[in-house]
């Protein structure tokens, strides 16, 4: 996770720890795993019925069955619920199982800083029409009268609108303008007195709103910047970058956007890993204020070396690499402000974002100018930092410093599930101690109760494709709640290949316990070079993935089982899929033919199994003159309803002396019944229908490919 922590977590005075070794003095963290049958229909909107109207309360009316009684009159609706009564709120968690996942407001959840979006909100006004009588650069000194204006550029990529009439700008006031900006100390980036970057200067000398935004920023900056700013300077590069950490975060280090950015830098996952950050289930490290820092001088490094300019280094940050290089490639320029300029050149974002964070520098450069030069800035983060072994409960260290779990948390955000990532067997890259932060003057002391602490030894197994918790639980034989409680896992939560789980000691794998069931449609595939396999459909499972896990087509899997490209697969279901001899399936979940009971649909024995279970036996019954399906099944124990099922015929068919009709019985030995053999009498042949006679499906599956035919017998493929 965090190399070289104890040595460094911003190595200034601002931001100070101690590393305690819990066990080893010179042991040294290293990174982690990386890896209803019926339906009620009330219609508000329907006359009430006229007899009903009339009917005495308490009474049935005529027109009523008598089964129907009409209760008491209701009593005049209130037009709101009672003072004190709750009203209902949602059930998130069985909503989740509708939804087979995260509910669409659990997937739009995030959260945001107070302070940016009161600035989001001041930039719809700031930024309605140009700043009238300067122009860009230094180049607007006053001579005796206003410069144009500035067409601005439309955010909606429409054509701009004709500009607004010009503000008379006195030439003193232009002579005060140019003598207040001319007295600001400027930051270690290079500034342009750009339009947008006065704007905001001005918002926050002039504006209530601005004001208020820079006295909570230059408060709550106390907290990490000394120490970023050491780590830039560490790095060479401009100290004053770290404000862009502050426009996108607010530095607050578990702020999360709508788009799943996260942290101090607001990385996404893609960019995370790319740039060293582990982000996993049980470690991330875009939490981490130094190691999402050291991620961001990085990527920030890289920026200013493709495009060797720190305005469009850091708009790359905000809009992508790819889409500055294509800008610039169109409009023939690498000057940012002119890309500013041009209709469609750059996003309206990233116009505002770069002339916002060479502002905030400006302001945090100039607090006196600003009136925050009162304002007491949060205390540094000071921590000591304990190293702990893989797997350790940070409840238990939180006892052996005498803190908080809370507090400990508090400090520890990167760790998601509560515990330190436990060791993956054969990783020689696993960490012997994972670095765990305490407040400042508890770790030494915490160390020796830690160490005296006697803790349950776990081991670890990693993830298969198509494991869930309640089959690893069954497994290990251990119980799925325990195993969630010790991982910090929600039942539901769906378990990424390859993530790495802590075992009780305790937990021994177990065999299982006779064959699995296979149900496989009729028809016989027979490979040379493949053999056959079963994969058991767990929730959120898609025919892509499958197919990937195993390495064959999905136009192979519609084609093995029967299936509908369009319909959603269900939990439990059983895929039988013909892999490769050689391929080997270590990471994914399945089931041996050695392993299996298969049945075919529709077969003897597949009938015999499942009426077995149910404590009954399945007999072809020969008819005799007055038999109907309703007397038959009743003599068998068997429901009218049920018989029309079993025989796909009305109850009011005519049944002929002779002919043979099934029952499921539990009695198969009903006097004066004669019984025909027990096998069963085939319901009639169907013929697949011709390929041009399925409607919308001439094309075949997803793929285009035309659906593969199940063969009537056995076919031999290369």
């Amino acid at each position: 996770m965090v190399r070289g922590l104890i040595a460094a977590l911003f190595a200034s005075s601002a931001f100070v720890h101690t590393s305690i070794a819990e066990a080893e003095p010179d042991a040294q963290p290293g990174p982690g795993p990386q890896l209803n049958s019926g339906v009620r229909r009330v219609d508000s909107d329907a006359p009430a019925r006229p007899e009903a109207a009339a009917a005495p309360a308490g009474g049935p009316t005529p027109a009523q069955p008598r089964s129907h009684r009409t209760g008491p009159a209701p009593r005049e609706p209130r037009a709101t619920l009672p003072e004190g009564v709750p009203r209902g709120e949602p059930d998130t968690r069985a909503r989740r199982r509708v939804a087979l996942g995260r509910t669409s407001e659990e997937r739009q959840v995030s959260s945001n800083d107070p302070e940016l979006r009161a600035l989001a909100e001041a930039e719809k006004t700031l930024f309605e029409s140009s700043l009238h009588g300067l122009e860009p650069g230094w180049s607007w000194l006053p001579d005796g009268g206003a410069a144009p204006g500035v067409t601005e550029v439309s955010a909606s990529g429409l054509p701009p609108a004709p500009p607004a009439a010009p503000i008379e700008v006195s030439a003193q006031q232009l002579a005060t303008d140019a003598e207040w900006l001319r007295s600001l100390a400027m930051p270690d980036l290079p500034v342009r007195m750009d339009e947008r970057v006065v704007k905001y200067l001005k918002f926050y000398r002039d504006s209530e709103k601005g004001r208020a935004i820079a006295h909570v920023w230059a408060k709550k900056s106390g907290r990490f910047a000394p120490a970023l700013r050491a780590e830039f300077v560490k790095a060479g590069l401009p100290k004053d970058l770290i404000w862009l950490s502050l426009i996108e975060s607010g530095h607050n280090p578990t702020i999360k956007s709508p788009a799943g950015a996260l942290g101090l830098w607001q990385f996404i996952p893609a960019s995370a890993k790319m740039y060293g950050l582990t982000v996993d289930r049980w470690v991330d490290e875009r939490l981490d204020p130094l190691r999402s820092t050291q991620a961001a001088i990085r990527f920030l490094s890289d920026l200013y070396q493709r495009f060797g300019s720190w305005e469009l280094a850091i708009g790359a940050y905000n809009m992508g690499y790819g889409g500055m290089s294509r800008a610039i490639q169109k409009y023939n320029t690498n000057d940012f402000w002119q890309l500013a300029r041009y209709e469609a050149g750059i996003p309206w974002e990233t116009t505002l974002y770069v002339p916002k964070i060479l502002a905030i520098a400006i302001v945090m450069n100039n607090k006196k100018a600003f009136g925050i030069d009162g304002v007491m800035p949060d205390p540094p983060e000071r921590f000591d930092t304990l190293l702990v072994k893989p797997g350790q409960s940070l409840h238990d260290v939180a006892a052996a410093a005498r803190v908080s779990s809370a507090e400990l948390e508090q400090l520890n955000p990167q760790l998601l599930a509560g515990r330190t990532p436990p060791a993956v067997e054969g990783n020689a890259s696993a960490p012997p101690r994972w670095p765990v932060r305490l407040p400042a003057g508890s770790g030494v002391e915490a160390r020796e109760r830690l160490s005296a602490l006697a803790s349950e030894e776990h081991g670890a197994y990693r993830a298969r494709f198509g494991d869930t918790l309640q089959s690893i639980a069954e497994e290990h034989s251990i119980g799925a709640d325990a195993l969630a409680a010790l991982n910090g896992l929600d039942k539901t939560e769906h378990l990424r290949t390859g993530t790495v789980l802590l075992l009780p000691a305790r937990a021994r794998a177990v065999k299982p316990n006779g064959r699995r069931v296979v149900v496989v449609p009729e028809g016989t595939f027979l490979y040379r070079a493949r053999r056959r396999v079963f994969y058991e459909v767990r929730s959120g499972d898609s025919l892509p993935a499958i197919a990937s896990a195993f390495g064959v087509q999905q136009t192979e899997l519609l084609g093995w089982n029967a299936l509908d490209a369009a319909a959603r697969l269900h939990d439990g279901m059983m895929l039988q899929v013909f892999v490769d001899r050689e391929c080997s399936l270590d990471a994914v979940r399945h089931v041996t033919e050695e392993q299996a009971l298969v049945l075919v649909a529709g077969t003897p024995a597949f009938y015999d199994h499942f009426e077995a279970l149910n404590g009954r036996v399945r007999l072809v019954v020969v008819c005799k003159e007055g038999d109907t399906l309703a007397a038959l099944g009743s003599r068998y124990g068997m429901s009218v309803g049920s018989m029309e099922r079993v025989n796909r015929r009305s109850r009011n068919d005519a049944l002929l002396v002779g002919e043979k009709v099934v029952v499921y019985t539990e009695n198969p030995a009903a006097a004066g019944v004669a019984v025909g053999a027990s096998a069963p009498v085939a319901l009639g042949q169907v013929s697949a229908p011709h390929p041009e006679f399925l409607p919308g499906r001439a094309t075949g599956g997803p793929s285009g490919a035309a659906p593969a035919q199940r063969p009537a017998r056995a076919t031999t493929l290369d």
